[in-house]
């Protein structure tokens, strides 16, 4: 009988505890209240504070529940040392990662200006191509990849300016199998010019690798008749080229970092949509 009476109580220890009405009621209240007060608390600046009381009401909130809705109160104590423990270590996670981030200040801009230096940290790519101004088969192929990824849905497969979103596009994408209509030109450098600073409806593709860019150069001129059309010397100035210098352009490009990239878009979205000068690297 004894043995019963035991076996009795171990079952009705592990079940599952029903929260009572009026708990569940006074605990979405709670909630309820906590969620006026962070929408209140959001009309008002409290400067560095805001942040601080958004997180504590958050975590007043997600405790409720844990304790309540997931019976986290009603559960064996082992259970809730573990769960609390993992909270705790994410924690501090979490407040090691913000605590740098506001104490870090803006590493990229200084008094409101841009302070070049900081693009040091950037990385240098250098071009895998010698005098990527002149075509290759090579070029050609890179071009291509880069066509069918970025260009088909305007230009169509064939470069004809007929893809599926031309249809509601005005002025239409330009016809790469034509000669006549190129408004910048059509040497090569003309159109690097082109892609590097957009045109009509086409965007800037100036945050594009410059391999990418002459790919895409000689890989269009090959869709259309081939004259011989050589860049001039101030075609090459335009764009900041020196023909005689065999290293790609320019001596590499910064990539800039994606940080201050979002930044600047988030600060201005209509200068990031500008045309944006690489930084050069050292040669």
């Amino acid at each position: 009988m004894s043995n019963n009476n035991n076996h009795h109580k171990k079952d009705s220890h592990h079940q599952h505890h029903i929260l009572t009405n009026a708990m569940a009621f006074k605990v979405w209240g709670a909630l309820i209240g906590l969620t006026f007060i962070t929408v209140a608390v959001a009309q008002i600046d409290l400067g560095a504070l805001n942040f601080a009381v958004a997180m504590l009401v958050a975590s007043i909130k997600a405790t409720l529940v844990c304790m309540f809705f997931m019976g986290l109160k009603y559960d064996h104590k082992e259970n809730t040392v573990i769960f609390t423990t993992s909270i705790i270590f994410l924690s501090i996670f979490m407040i090691l990662t913000f605590g740098d981030l506001i104490t870090r200040g803006d590493v990229y801009v200084k008094d409101g200006k841009i302070i070049p230096e900081s693009f040091t940290a950037g990385t240098v790519v250098k071009s895998k191509f010698t005098k990527p101004w002149i075509s290759t088969p090579e070029l050609i192929a890179h071009g291509k990849e880069q066509f069918q990824n970025q260009c088909v849905v305007c230009h169509g497969a064939e470069g004809k300016g007929n893809g599926a979103a031309s249809a509601g596009l005005n002025p239409k994408p330009r016809n790469f199998t034509a000669a006549e209509g190129w408004k910048n030109g059509r040497r090569p450098s003309q159109i690097f010019y082109t892609l590097s600073n957009g045109l009509g409806g086409m965007p800037s593709f100036a945050s594009a690798p410059s391999d990418d860019r002459w790919g895409l150069v000689h890989y269009v001129r090959s869709l259309g008749p081939h004259e011989n059309e050589k860049d001039t010397p101030a075609d090459f100035k335009k764009i900041g080229i020196d023909p005689d210098k065999a290293d790609g352009g320019g001596g590499g490009e910064k990539v800039i970092p994606v940080d201050f990239a979002i930044d600047q878009m988030i600060a201005d979205p209509a200068g990031a949509a500008k045309p944006v000068k690489p930084t050069k690297g050292k040669k």
